[in-house]
């Protein structure tokens, strides 16, 4: 519907002036769209913004696509002709989803990262948001022609690994009741360990695998038993443990690495999020590629050394700081891992990468950006777009724990309780950069208020109106609404239902452009209460003949729409409910 606008300016003027908007009106009762076209020619003409609109306003009223084009103190509003809507909606029936296509990626390769989080524990609410947004996102992206990779960076090295296995081995121990060996690393769990039912889950399956000959330090015997068992997941890495080298802890955090990484696939595949790669963060430092990344930076001049430790120079150009690569005791810091990480995206030939990335990562954006600079990276290659945190509530009140996560709720319980579906569509109903409350009461209802409920029932309805069509009549009401006179919806409900019909292009537009996939369920919802307003005051079937075939010809375009929405955001569209 707005290119239609913009080409019509364009028409007349050759090129749309830089500015220049073509949006819906806050008020619709101005129109279906409106432009502030008149106000930036005005300003570059040094002109009245009013004649402005008025000339362009007269010439663009010829234009068969618009019913009335008025002038409004500078701003231009449009309203669309019937025969413009009816030919369009035709379109609709004929093409289906493919109307809605259009291909502005041109096959351009864009990297999705998203999630990526720790593999030390479940997925919590937040990671679960960020997986839905980044799925809906690339879903998006590929429909209008984009050649997207979706990708988890597995954060599988480093402190927090340490820490998993250090915890895991506790447990283990204390199965054993060995108290002795248990003193060793006892400060280290109080202070830093991981505390939920999932740890002692991973203990127990160690022990009911290796017994207690990893407490006697045969770690050669319980690796081979490990490796040798029938375990419920891939050993992929259990497969680098080196026994002659290794620890107790080392093994424990493989041994939970490969279990939680089980957990983490599980979990993002029930709700729906495929990626088509994994990469780890242990084979960046395994094949010397963030070594490699420092002596480029070191090369360039971009570091130094103070402290033992190897800093780089980010506060020069606008940093608060500067930041350190390598530690005083030679150890790597995640931003280290990242710039070589970020650098191997830009090898693999990525022409735009996207990461979606936890809130409490904001301060992070800009210093990973100059890293990338002094790589000869381009500023805009790299978007980052940041996930802020979900709070649960359930009766009245906000859950914060859960027993097996030990301090947060894991976006399996809640899949478990409303189903993914729900979870998806609920975590899509805000903006991902702002915080979302989810109420599980308010999701198991059957009512309006429950949005999930409300489209996809409006979905449901629709199906339910065509096969009482076919059952009543005979015959198939795809065959009768082929030659269906549209011109019998000439209430102002049923051409409102058509142009917000129409309009889901340009929602989808509109959220691929600024990478907003919740428009797409705020347009769902919209869509489906005027349905369900629609169909609760106007007879379907039952009606004169031709209006009949009309509505049903209605209905149709409804669905089509409702079915490529919930597709877009990874909802089911059922057919009965």
């Amino acid at each position: 519907m707005k290119e239609t606008v913009e080409q019509a300016l364009r028409d007349i003027l050759g090129n749309l002036p830089e500015g220049s908007r073509v949006e819906r009106p806050r008020d619709p009762r101005h129109g279906d769209l409106s432009t502030n076209t008149a106000f930036i020619l005005a300003k570059k003409e040094k002109r009245n913004p009013s004649l402005v609109a008025e000339t362009l306003a007269e010439k663009l009223s010829e234009n068969p696509a618009f019913e009335q084009v008025s002038p409004a103190g500078g701003f231009i509003n449009f309203r669309f002709s019937k025969d413009f809507l009816i030919s369009s909606f035709r379109k609709v029936l004929n093409e289906g989803e493919d109307y809605f296509k259009k291909d502005i990626g041109k096959g351009m390769k864009i990297q999705l990262e998203y999630v990526s989080a720790n593999p030390t524990g479940p997925l919590h609410l937040g990671h679960g948001r960020g997986a839905v947004v980044g799925d809906a996102l690339s879903r998006i992206l590929s429909f209008l022609g984009y050649d997207v990779s979706r990708e988890y960076y597995i954060n599988d090295a480093g402190r927090q690994v340490y820490l998993l296995g250090t915890s895991v081995f506790y447990r283990y121990l204390e199965l054993f009741g060995r108290k002795d060996l248990m003193e060793r690393i006892r400060d280290t769990f109080e202070k830093e360990g991981y505390r939920g039912e999932y740890i002692k889950e991973i203990a127990r399956l160690l022990s009911a695998i290796v017994g207690t000959k990893l407490a006697d330090g045969s770690l050669e015997e319980s690796h081979r038993l490990l490796m040798e068992s029938d375990l419920p997941f891939e050993k992929n890495y259990l497969k680098s443990f080196k026994p002659k080298s290794g620890t107790p802890e080392e093994l424990c955090s493989l041994f939970g690495l490969d279990f939680m990484m089980r957990e983490i696939k599980r979990d993002l595949s029930d709700l729906g999020v495929e990626f088509d790669s994994w990469v780890s963060e242990r084979e960046f430092h395994m094949k010397g590629e963030v070594e490699e990344v420092l002596r480029r930076l070191e090369e360039g001049a971009h570091t130094y050394e103070s402290d033992g430790a190897l800093w780089l120079k980010t506060q020069e150009r606008g940093d608060d700081k500067d930041r350190v690569l390598k530690k005083s005791e030679g150890s790597f810091t995640y931003f280290a891992s990242d710039i070589a990480y970020h650098l191997d995206k830009f090898n693999r030939g990525y022409e735009k990468v996207i990461d979606l990335w936890g809130s409490d990562h904001h301060g992070y954006i800009m210093r990973l950006r100059i890293a990338l600079s002094m790589l000869g990276i381009p500023d805009d290659w790299l978007e980052v777009y940041l996930i802020q945190m979900v709070r649960l509530f359930k009766n009245g009140k906000e859950i914060k724990m859960s027993k097996r996560a030990g301090t947060f709720v894991p976006v399996r319980e809640v899949m478990e309780e409303v189903g993914a579906d729900a979870v998806r569509f609920i975590f899509l109903t805000r903006r991902s950069d702002t915080h979302l409350d989810f109420d599980i009461n308010l999701v198991k209802e059957k009512s309006s208020d429950n949005p999930v409920f409300y489209v996809q029932y409006a979905h449901a309805r629709i199906a339910g109106v065509f096969r009482e069509f076919k059952k009543r009549f005979s015959e198939d009401p795809e065959e009768v609404i082929k030659n269906a006179d549209l011109s019998r919806l000439s209430s102002e409900a049923e051409t409102g239902l058509m142009k917000k019909v129409l309009f889901l292009k340009d929602e989808i537009l509109t959220a691929c452009r600024g990478r907003d996939p919740h428009l797409i369920t705020f347009y769902l919802i919209d869509l489906a209460g005027s349905f369900h307003n629609y169909y609760n005051h106007n007879r379907i079937i039952g009606s004169e003949q031709s209006l009949m075939e009309a509505r049903l010809a209605l209905l149709k375009g409804i669905r089509t729409a409702l079915a490529l929405g919930l597709k877009l955001i990874g909802v089911s569209a059922p057919e009965r409910m």
